[in-house]
C-alpha cells in the first residue's frame, strides 16, 4: 500500500471516529424536551450560526463539521418531534396510515442528510502523480464501445484517442462495434442485415485509415458489458481506458492518470469527470442561464470527491482507467445489472482493491438531445442502481469497509428519489381532497419546527454545493423525472432481473421546437397538483373551521405546484444554442480559392470544426474574388498549427453558406466524404486538445447563488412560464387537430437530424514522446 493510500485510510478512520464521538452528544441534545418558545429560540440561533459560518464551509473541515453537527442537532430534534408529537391517533387508522407514509419519506431524507454529512465532510483533492519513465510505462488498451453511433462521431473520438500522449508501442486503440455483430449481419430482417454489413465495412475502413483495431463479436449479449468483455479477451494491456463513443479525450489523459497506478499497486481505478459540450434537455428547455452550474457537477465536483475520501469512488462507465488484473480477478466487466460500471466497481472493491477520483475533466461528451432520451438514460441508471441494491446489497457484501458500504448505499438509494418526491407532492392532496389528517400541528409549531427545518436543510445544501448547484434547481430536476422513473423503479422491484439495456441516442441535433412524445405523465401530475389547489380553495370556503390547517397545507401544495409548473417546461423541446459555445475555437489558417492550394491564400480563422463541416471567419480586407464567391466553390484550407505540424495538411472544401457582418465574413464549408479522416483529426486536436477549456466551464464560468436568490429565481421563472405553457399546449392541440393521424413518436422524430456539431480550442503543450526511450518520462504541463 502506498504512503498516500495509508494517509487516506488514516483520515477515513479519523472521520469515522469523529462522527461516532459526536453522535452521542448530538442525540442527547436533540432529545432534551423544551418548550415551544425555547425551540423557537433554538431555531433562530441555529439558523444564524449556520448562516454566519456558511461562507467558510468550503475552506475548513473544522467549520464544515461544526455546521453539520449543529444542523444535525436540529434535524434530529425535528425527527423526534415528528415521531412523538405529530402523528394522528390510532382511532383514525386511514389518516395514521397516510401520515406514516409521509413520516417514512421524511425519515429517509433525514438518513440521507446524515449520510451526505458523513460523505462530504472532507472531499479529497489529489496531487498529481510522479512522472514515470516511458520505458517503464504499462501497456494500455483504449476501448471505445459503440452500437449505432455515426462514423463521423466515432472518427473524432478515435482520432483523439490515437493522439493521446503515450508511447505508440504501448498504446492500442480499439473500436468495439456492437452494431456490426455476426448476429445482426445474419439477421432474418434483410434491411437490418444489410445495414449491419454496411456498418461493419464502413467502420473497418475507418479503423484501418486511423490505425485503430476493429473488433466485433458473434452475438449481442449482455449489452455494453458483453461488448467490452469480448474485446478484452483479445487484448493483453496492463491498463484499460474506457471511453464512450461520444467521449472525446484530451491528449494528456494518460499522462495525468497512469502514474497513480505506479504509486499504488492495489489501485484498480482512476475515474475522471464527465464533461459535456451541450446542455441537457431540462437545462435547455427550462432556459436556465448559461452560468447556472450543470446538473452533474454536484456529483463530480463535490460528492465523488467525498466518496473518494471514504474509499468509495466508483466506475462511471467512461473516462476511467482500470487495472486489467483487477478486472480479470472478478471475471471482467460485470453484467448482472444494467449499470455495469458501478457493479464492476462494487465487485472489485469487495476484493480489497482501491479506487481514486481525479477531479480534472479530460473528456468532452454529449448529453442526450431530447427529453425522452434523457429520461431513458436516467431510467436506466435508476434501474441498474436499484438492481444492485436488491441483488448485490453492499451492506451484506463481504470485503467492504464500513465507510464503503455507506458510500454505495448512499449512491444507490439516491435513485429512490422519485418515490420520496411523489410522496411529498401527493401528501398535501390527501388533506385537500379527502380531509385526511397527515400532521397534528398548530401554527406555532409550524414556525418553530417545520419552517426552520426546511430553511436549515436548504442552507446546509447551499453551504455544501453553492458553487455547483443552485437552490431549488435540483428539486425541479427531480420533479421533471419523477413520474417517469417511478414506474421504472416499481417494475425493477417487481422483477429485478427483468431489466434490459437500452442505448441512449446522443448524436442528434435538435433543429425545431416540438412537444415531447412523453409529455403526458408530467402534465397529468401538474394538473393533479392544480386540482389540489382548487380543492383547497373550496375547502377554505366550505369549512371555515379548517382555515388554519388549509393555510398550512395549501402553502405546501402551492410550493409543490410552482416547482412542478416550472418543471413542465421540460416537455417543450427547444433548439436553444449556447451563446458562449463550450466548443468555440479560434485557430489560425490560410484559405485559397485554388483547390490545390497553389494560388494566393488569405488569412482566416477556424471558428468551428467537425468531420462534416468547417466554419471560417475571414479577416477584413479580403482580396478580390472573395466578395462575389458563389455557393459550391471549392477552396483549400491550410490550418496553422506549429505545435502539431503533422496536422498542417491542406483540406479541400466546398462552400455551403456565407454570412457577412460588420466584424467580418463567416463562411461554412462542407467536408467531402473522402476528407472525413483528416477533418476528424483536425477536429480532435483544435476542438478537444485542451482540457483547460473543460476546467474553465466547470470551475470558472458557472456562478453560485444564494438561498434567497435561488428561491426567488425559481418562483419567478415558474410564474412567468405558466402563460407560455398554456399557449404552447393550445398551439399543440391546434396543430394535432389539423393532423389527427400523426403519431407522437413520428411527430418528434420528424424534426431530428443526425449530425454532430463541434468546435473547440487549440491544444496545450504536452510533454512526452511516442517512443519508449530509457531517459524520457511521461509528464504533462499545467
Amino acid at each position: 500500500m502506498s504512503r498516500n493510500s495509508s494517509s487516506l485510510s488514516a483520515v477515513r478512520l479519523l472521520l469515522l471516529c469523529t462522527w461516532a464521538i459526536l453522535a452521542v452528544p448530538l442525540f442527547f441534545l436533540a432529545s432534551v424536551p423544551i418548550s415551544v418558545g425555547t425551540q423557537g429560540l433554538l431555531a433562530l440561533v441555529t439558523s444564524a450560526l449556520i448562516y454566519g459560518l456558511k461562507p467558510f464551509v468550503g475552506f475548513k473541515i473544522s467549520i464544515r463539521v461544526i455546521v453539520m453537527s449543529v444542523a444535525g442537532v436540529f434535524v434530529l430534534r425535528y425527527w423526534l418531534w415528528r415521531l412523538f408529537e405529530t402523528l394522528p391517533a390510532l382511532d383514525d387508522p386511514v389518516s395514521l396510515a397516510a401520515a406514516l407514509v409521509l413520516f417514512a419519506a421524511e425519515t429517509f431524507t433525514v438518513i440521507v442528510f446524515f449520510l451526505t454529512a458523513f460523505i462530504t465532510s472532507d472531499p479529497v483533492t489529489h496531487a498529481k502523480p510522479q512522472p514515470i519513465k516511458l520505458s517503464e510505462a504499462p501497456s494500455v488498451d483504449i476501448l471505445v464501445p459503440s452500437y449505432d453511433e455515426s462514423p463521423e462521431l466515432l472518427a473524432v473520438t478515435l482520432a483523439a484517442a490515437k493522439r493521446i500522449t503515450y508511447p505508440d508501442d504501448k498504446k492500442t486503440v480499439v473500436l468495439c462495434d456492437d452494431g456490426g455483430t455476426d448476429q445482426r449481419c445474419n439477421s432474418d430482417d434483410p434491411e437490418r442485415a444489410a445495414a449491419a454489413k454496411e456498418r461493419r465495412a464502413t467502420l473497418q475502413a475507418l479503423c484501418a485509415e486511423l490505425g485503430v483495431v476493429y473488433t466485433t463479436r458473434a452475438r449481442n449479449e449482455h449489452a455494453k458489458a458483453g461488448n467490452l468483455n469480448a474485446a478484452l479477451q483479445k487484448l493483453t494491456g496492463e491498463l484499460v481506458l474506457i471511453l464512450d463513443a461520444d467521449h472525446v479525450p484530451t491528449p494528456e489523459f494518460l499522462a495525468r492518470t497512469v502514474g497513480y497506478f505506479a504509486e499504488n499497486p492495489r489501485l484498480f481505478l482512476v475515474q475522471t469527470p464527465h464533461f459535456f459540450t451541450n446542455r441537457d434537455p431540462i437545462e435547455r428547455n427550462l432556459a436556465l442561464p448559461e452560468h447556472c452550474p450543470s446538473e452533474n457537477e454536484m456529483f463530480y465536483s463535490e460528492i465523488h470527491r467525498g466518496l473518494d475520501r471514504m474509499g468509495g469512488a466508483f466506475f462511471c462507465g467512461s473516462a476511467a482507467l482500470l487495472r486489467r488484473r483487477a478486472l480479470d480477478e472478478v471475471g471482467g466487466i460485470s453484467g448482472e445489472t444494467i449499470t455495469e460500471d458501478a457493479e464492476t466497481a462494487l465487485d472489485i472493491h469487495s476484493r480489497g482493491w482501491e479506487s481514486l477520483y481525479l477531479d480534472h475533466a479530460m473528456i468532452a461528451g454529449l448529453q442526450p438531445e431530447t427529453f425522452a432520451s434523457f429520461i431513458q438514460q436516467r431510467g436506466r441508471w435508476a434501474t441498474g442502481m436499484i438492481q444492485m441494491l436488491i441483488l448485490k446489497n453492499p451492506m451484506f457484501r463481504s470485503g467492504l469497509s464500513f465507510a464503503q458500504r455507506l458510500c454505495y448505499v448512499n449512491s444507490m438509494s439516491f435513485w429512490l428519489f422519485p418515490l420520496i418526491r411523489m410522496i411529498f407532492l401527493l401528501s398535501p392532496l390527501l388533506y385537500l381532497f379527502f380531509g385526511l389528517e397527515i400532521f397534528v400541528v398548530d401554527a406555532n409549531e409550524v414556525f418553530v419546527y417545520i419552517l426552520p427545518y426546511l430553511l436549515i436543510g436548504f442552507m446546509v445544501q447551499n453551504a455544501l454545493f453553492s458553487n455547483v448547484r443552485w437552490p431549488q434547481i435540483s428539486e425541479v430536476y427531480e420533479i421533471a423525472q419523477t413520474p417517469y422513473i417511478l414506474s421504472a423503479l416499481i417494475e425493477t422491484v417487481r422483477n429485478p432481473r427483468g431489466a434490459t439495456f437500452k442505448v441512449t441516442a446522443k448524436d442528434g441535433t435538435l433543429e425545431h421546437a416540438f412537444l415531447s412524445p412523453i409529455y403526458r405523465p408530467l402534465t397529468l401530475l401538474v394538473a393533479l397538483l392544480l386540482a389540489g389547489l382548487l380543492a383547497g380553495a373550496y375547502r377554505w370556503y366550505a369549512f371555515p373551521g379548517d382555515r388554519a390547517v388549509v393555510q398550512i397545507v395549501g402553502a405546501w401544495a402551492l410550493y409543490n405546484f410552482m416547482l412542478a409548473a416550472f418543471a413542465l417546461r421540460a416537455v417543450f423541446e427547444r433548439p436553444r444554442r449556447l451563446t458562449r459555445p463550450r466548443t468555440a475555437i479560434s485557430t489560425p489558417a490560410r484559405v485559397s480559392l485554388a483547390a490545390d492550394a497553389a494560388g494566393p491564400s488569405h488569412e482566416a480563422t477556424i471558428v468551428a470544426a467537425s468531420p462534416e463541416a468547417i466554419q471560417l471567419k475571414l479577416a477584413k480586407g479580403a482580396p478580390a474574388g472573395w466578395n462575389d464567391i458563389a455557393m459550391g466553390t471549392e477552396v483549400s484550407l491550410l490550418p496553422v498549427l506549429p505545435e502539431t505540424p503533422d496536422l498542417e495538411v491542406a483540406l479541400p472544401l466546398t462552400l455551403s453558406a456565407l454570412r457577412r457582418g460588420v466584424d467580418g465574413t463567416v463562411l461554412t464549408f462542407d467536408v467531402p466524404p473522402a476528407q472525413t479522416i483528416p477533418a476528424a483529426r483536425l477536429t480532435a486536436q483544435v476542438v478537444y486538445g485542451d482540457s483547460r477549456r473543460w476546467q474553465f466551464f466547470r470551475k470558472v464560468h458557472p456562478q453560485g447563488s444564494t438561498l434567497v436568490a435561488g428561491l426567488l429565481y425559481v418562483l419567478m421563472k415558474s410564474a412567468l412560464s405558466m402563460p407560455q405553457t398554456i399557449y404552447d399546449f393550445a398551439r399543440e392541440l391546434t396543430l394535432r387537430s389539423a393532423e389527427p393521424a400523426a403519431d407522437d413518436t413520428v411527430f418528434a422524430d420528424a424534426f431530428m437530424k443526425s449530425s454532430t456539431e463541434t468546435a473547440g480550442t487549440p491544444a496545450p503543450q504536452v510533454a512526452g514522446g511516442t517512443a519508449a526511450k530509457a531517459d524520457d518520462y511521461l509528464r504533462y504541463e499545467d
